[in-house]
């Protein structure tokens, strides 16, 4: 299957709890969310591209404070052996403003996938066609992005579930 992030929106009631859970009943929590229904957009397998594409590093090496950076892997990380992290939704106007500021567009043009290569980024896909791999890059960010706007909206937190 892969490694594969989901971005869930969860009120505080539901944040409230993860927290209090112990890191060995994340995953499970996290899992009866996605199956629940919980609103959530899911970036596959280009998380750690989306990453690299707006920051110029792998997301196994998250830059704190970044918002391009906590966009992508949340801003606290909860305790546990699968990747979970949460960014609360007075900390989302500093990443919506930082991806509201990003032209898509140009980044994708400046993209070289041989650099992705290099950086050894999961998966190995960066060999595939460059225009539907800038395609499918393009549509996880905007994805992303108006996740946010709608979680920001409606005062509501993200989730961030990569594994």
């Amino acid at each position: 299957m892969g490694i594969q992030a989901v971005y869930l929106s969860v009120d505080d009631a539901v944040l409230q709890r993860l927290a209090e859970a112990p890191a060995e009943e994340l995953f499970d929590l996290v899992e009866e969310l996605e199956e629940a229904g919980c609103p959530q957009v899911g970036l596959d397998k280009l998380w750690d591209g989306l990453h690299f594409l707006l920051t110029g590093v792998s997301a196994s090496s998250p830059i704190e404070g970044n918002p391009l950076s906590e966009a992508v892997v949340g801003v606290q990380v909860f305790d546990g052996e699968d990747f979970i992290a949460c960014t609360r939704n007075d900390e989302l106007p500093a990443i919506i403003a930082a991806l509201d500021a990003v032209s898509i567009d140009d980044v994708l043009a400046s993209a070289d996938f041989a650099r992705f290569r290099k950086a050894g980024l999961y998966p190995k896909i960066w060999t595939d066609d460059p225009a539907q791999l800038k395609a499918e890059l393009e549509e996880a960010f905007r994805e992303l992005r108006d996740f946010y706007h709608v979680c920001a909206t409606g005062q509501r937190h993200v989730l961030v579930s990569i594994y």
